[in-house]
């Protein structure tokens, strides 16, 4: 139909580069096979921040994109450089609706401690942005945590297993990401 979903919107919100914003996408396109948009900057989400943490609730980002998503949004994608949390976790590199509509991520504590010197073929930030994109994004069609140390749907507990894996699916989440997708477009025809 015409009018059904059919775009993953990569939603700015605040000082998000524009080159980070079109490589998350071109890797987002290729690992999805959807068009990726790249909205409007909506800048910092204040009404998410938590003045006694000094962090961002991503809870309440998720549900405000959501909530104002474009009609042909499929899945929308917050990217921020804010630090996150949800009330389960002190800190997260990001979030997701499970099987959902909406995702965000934050290259807050992708950067890693700018205090410490960088190791010795350490990925860029770009890297670690593009892997946590697609985890998430993964999350939205249904993926759950992968046990394969490589898959990008592997459970990155601190920086050197978000750096280990890849910024791609195994084979057994590539198929179930297919199966998914499938299913997904199907329902909606």
């Amino acid at each position: 139909m015409k009018n059904d979903p059919q775009f993953i919107y990569l939603i700015p919100l605040g000082d998000v580069g524009d080159k980070h914003l079109e490589i998350i996408a071109e890797s987002i396109q290729e690992q999805f096979s959807l068009a990726v948009k790249i909205a409007t900057n909506q800048g910092i989400p204040a009404y998410a921040l938590d003045a006694v943490r000094q962090q961002y609730n991503s809870n309440l980002i998720l549900r405000k994109l959501i909530d104002t998503a474009a009609p042909d949004a499929l899945k929308v994608l917050g990217v921020t450089q804010v630090d996150l949390f949800n009330p389960i976790f002190s800190f997260v590199f990001g979030e997701a609706q499970f099987k959902g509509k909406g995702a965000i991520i934050s290259s807050y504590r992708l950067r890693g401690n700018p205090d410490s010197a960088p190791k010795i073929g350490c990925p860029p930030l770009i890297s670690r942005l593009e892997k946590e994109a697609i985890h998430e994004l993964g999350h939205t069609f249904g993926l759950k945590h992968c046990a394969d140390p490589d898959c990008v749907m592997q459970y990155s507990v601190g920086l050197e297993c978000a750096d280990r894996k890849f910024s791609y699916f195994c084979p057994a989440c590539r198929e179930l990401m297919i199966w998914h997708l499938s299913t997904d477009l199907f329902l909606r025809a």
